[in-house]
């Protein structure tokens, strides 16, 4: 990381170097560090709005900080550049498959969209396969192309495509039965075949595709279906009350990725779960910061644990932002809000 920042003080408009120091910003738990180098690359030169490099990598900045419809932007600048087009597309399609970076986990395979909610989900799908095919005159038929193709069929309205993205993910992730073999499997392919299982309800065979990236090799390459894997077992745990088996998964999850919300999140609903009102707190104040106070859901948990723990001024604060951004956000301003402001006066 020392030798990119180094690099960019030099060059402050190398671009794969910005991309690649972005990220490990980012997993560093500092993304800032990140933005100031991006700030810095447009300060050396004001025309770097129209260079496809910068605009990539700073669609890479809204996507880490949770504006996934400023990233699409940024990423359709350089969209249809030779250099970062390819990169780009990838990163799009992944957006328009889970704008909201959700798990795909148990709870969401029970919930019965609303019209709206699905309308909005077949327009992200077509949005994802006009993209896919743009890919198709650019890419080589890699294992990431292949990957893309079959996490497209999972979003498809069409539900006999989930049986055949299934046997699709598990041709990927066959291995010849040695260790060698197995620790080289693709975590693509076993997320993928993981998620078509959940969809099918499927769950104990999910857990036992998930449980083997557990000792999968770490590496850069691998690691956003890796910390996917990790997070969707960790649903599964939680959802069968193994919380001491999700705390273990949690622990590697933010060894790799200290910005991941989402595994800070799972933290806090453990903690309160458990009635630990100021840990939950804690994680979910991380979690809340991670995200650049940008994500309602969060907000409305670290109020919800703020009041538990009597830091009714924090709460306060806290419903503020969270109504500020979405002023009609579902109950925070009466079970929470209200009762805060009560208290205080008491």
């Amino acid at each position: 990381m020392k030798h990119f920042a180094q690099l960019l003080e030099r060059n402050p408009s190398h671009y794969h170097a910005l991309a690649r120091y972005i990220e490990l910003c980012w997993r560093r738990g500092n993304i800032e560090l990140g933005e100031k180098m991006l700030r810095n690359a447009l300060e050396s030169n004001p025309r770097a709005t129209v260079d496809a490099g910068f605009n990539f990598c700073k669609g890479l900045i809204e996507w880490y900080t949770g504006e996934p419809n400023s990233a699409l932007q940024a990423f359709n600048r350089a969209r249809r550049d030779l250099e970062w087009g390819e990169r780009a597309l990838y990163n799009m399609i992944e957006i328009c498959l889970n704008p909201d970076n959700e798990i795909m986990g148990v709870e969401n395979n029970e919930h019965q969209l609303t019209v709206e909610e699905a309308n909005e989900a077949n327009e992200s799908y077509r949005a994802a396969d006009r993209f896919f095919h743009e890919l198709r005159h650019k890419s080589m038929l890699d294992r990431r192309y292949k990957l893309i193709e079959n996490f497209i069929l999972l979003a498809s309205p069409n539900r006999s495509n989930i049986q055949r993205a299934l046997n699709n993910f598990l041709e990927m992730s066959k291995t010849d039965g040695t260790q060698e073999s197995e620790a080289n499997v693709s975590a693509g392919a076993i997320l993928g075949s993981a998620r078509a299982m959940l969809m099918m309800k499927q769950t104990q065979k999910a857990k036992l595709q998930l449980k083997r990236v557990l000792t999968h090799a770490w590496s850069l390459e691998e690691a956003d279906y890796l910390q996917q894997c990790w997070l969707l077992l960790i649903d599964i745990y939680i959802n069968q009350n193994k919380n001491e088996q999700a705390s273990n998964v949690l622990r590697t999850v933010l060894q790799h990725n200290s910005s991941c919300s989402k595994a800070y999140e799972y933290m806090g609903f453990i903690c309160e779960k458990e009635q630990k009102y100021f840990d939950a707190a804690a994680n979910y104040e991380a979690a809340w910061n991670v995200c650049k106070r940008r994500n309602p859901g969060i907000g409305y948990k670290l109020a919800y644990n703020y009041f538990k723990c009597r830091r009714l001024i924090e709460c306060i604060e806290v419903c503020h932002a969270v109504l500020k951004r979405y002023p009609t956000y579902p109950k925070i301003k009466k079970e929470i809000l209200d009762k805060a402001r009560a208290n205080i006066r008491m």
